[in-house]
């Protein structure tokens, strides 16, 4: 899944590095070392969510 800007936020984290979460799923958060990281890893955090609802989904 492709993400806009305006749909996460990404905030220095306390520890060093960044942190990056989504505004609609709080549960899909990440963390990086720099603000990209975080980015990039919240975008695969999301494709994992996806992929484990359909997943849930289909066995339903």
């Amino acid at each position: 899944m492709k993400l806009n800007q305006n749909e996460c936020t990404v905030e220095a984290a306390t520890g060093g590095g960044f942190f990056a979460y989504y505004k609609d799923n709080l549960l899909c958060s990440a963390y990086g070392e720099t603000p990209d990281e975080a980015f990039e890893n919240l975008e695969r955090v999301i494709d994992d969510f996806i992929s484990d609802m359909y997943m849930v989904e289909e066995y339903v």
